[in-house]
């Protein structure tokens, strides 16, 4: 049972992230602000902040959080979030499972994960279906071929479609 609301908040990092160590593992605080929009005399504006304390728990998204997102970074931050009231201040905390950028304020690059062991997690031929997008793509300006031809052998023999 879900003791909180699943939510998804989108904001601007207060601060850096830290990092605790919780039962020998290493999880990560932010501190979200989510400025809401409102309409006031019809003319839209910037409503009060709001200031989520979000956790990460999972140690490769906590790690991974730590390494790559300093304050001012905008980012989406799903999972679940609860709240409690202190001496007349209400304290929003979020539990969440998904931390990423908006892709309309940050360049990325996506990089497969890798395990431990140093190999890729990659599914069998992910190297020979980049080259084969690349190819495709190569006269398309939106860089996706016709978008509805791949060989099953992409997938590892899944016949599902790429998405």
């Amino acid at each position: 049972m879900i003791n909180g609301i699943p939510s998804l908040i989108v904001g601007n990092l207060g601060r850096d992230p830290e990092s605790q160590q919780v039962n020998g593992k290493t999880i990560a605080r932010i501190s979200v602000c989510v400025t809401p929009r409102v309409k006031k005399q019809g003319q839209w504006g910037d409503g009060a902040p709001v200031w989520y304390r979000v956790t990460v728990w999972d140690q490769y998204t906590a790690q991974h959080i730590l390494n790559s997102l300093h304050k001012g970074d905008h980012v989406v931050c799903y999972g679940v979030v609860t709240s409690d009231e202190y001496q007349g201040k209400v304290n929003l905390e979020m539990s969440a499972d998904v931390v990423g950028v908006d892709l309309n304020r940050s360049d990325v690059q996506v990089m497969p994960r890798q395990n431990n062991g140093g190999q890729s997690r990659q599914t069998p031929g992910y190297a020979n279906r980049q080259a084969t997008r690349q190819e495709a793509s190569a006269g398309d300006p939106w860089g996706s071929g016709d978008g509805f031809t791949t060989a099953s052998s992409d997938f590892g023999g899944s016949d599902e479609p790429e998405f």
